[in-house]
């Protein structure tokens, strides 16, 4: 019966540090679903890769976060694992488990405050201004894009209705949709865009409204990260 007690109260600590980590994640930006989502992966080292590990992989906050929370992933799987292979809880161990428990606990309702999360996101903000050049920084950081916004690549194919059209007849003035840079083989084209001609199989990084970008270049993404 303690060896149950013990992995019951061991998998409370578990659940805790996750939801530490989400606040933490939550406060660099990053939307709670995708951080609890990565925050289980690493936690039970299930090695499990998404497109969205690159927010965090990206980020040099969230790889401080992340490296912590997949330390304590292979700690606590050790600990899960010698729990059950064998009788290792007391009520010295019970004790101390519903300590840490306690602990953790108040963490997690100190960072749930609305104030806290509030300054982590500005002080984790000052250090990336602070300590990284900007060419480091995350592109959906550095560009400032918000839950609408969206970084795409179109490719232009031989049938496409762009190809051998100025780029401008492509992305309107009007559009909320804006030009990075066009990719043609190994050459990135960033001078004079809006006049340069399109041809087939050039690649073209853009950024702007979500819906905008899907309705106009339906069928012609390659890569998007909203």
């Amino acid at each position: 019966m303690t060896e149950i007690l013990f992995i019951l109260l061991y998998s409370v600590i578990m659940w805790l540090v996750i939801e530490i980590a989400v606040v933490l994640f939550a406060a660099t930006g990053l939307k709670k679903p995708i951080a609890r989502y990565q925050v289980i992966s690493m936690i039970t080292a299930t090695g499990f890769t998404t497109d969205e590990s690159s927010l965090i992989i990206d980020h040099p906050i969230r790889r401080r976060i992340s490296a912590a929370v997949i330390l304590f992933g292979y700690f606590s799987l050790a600990v899960m694992i010698s729990s059950i292979a064998s009788v290792l809880s007391n009520d010295l161990r019970t004790n101390l488990l519903v300590i840490i428990i306690a602990v953790f606990f108040a963490i997690w309702m100190f960072l749930k405050n609305k104030i806290i999360p509030s300054y982590l996101t500005n002080k984790f903000e000052h250090e990336m201004d602070e300590e990284y050049d900007l060419e480091d920084w995350p592109l959906k950081t550095a560009l400032s894009l918000d839950e609408n916004d969206m970084v795409a690549e179109v490719e232009i194919k031989e049938d496409s209705e762009y190809t051998n059209q100025a780029c401008e007849n492509m992305i309107l003035r009007g559009d909320d949709i804006h030009l990075l840079f066009i990719k043609r083989g190994n050459v990135i084209l960033r001078k004079s865009l809006l006049e340069e001609k399109l041809q087939a199989g050039d690649r073209i990084m853009i950024f702007g409204d979500k819906e905008a970008i899907k309705n106009k270049f339906a069928g012609m993404l390659v890569d998007e990260h909203a």
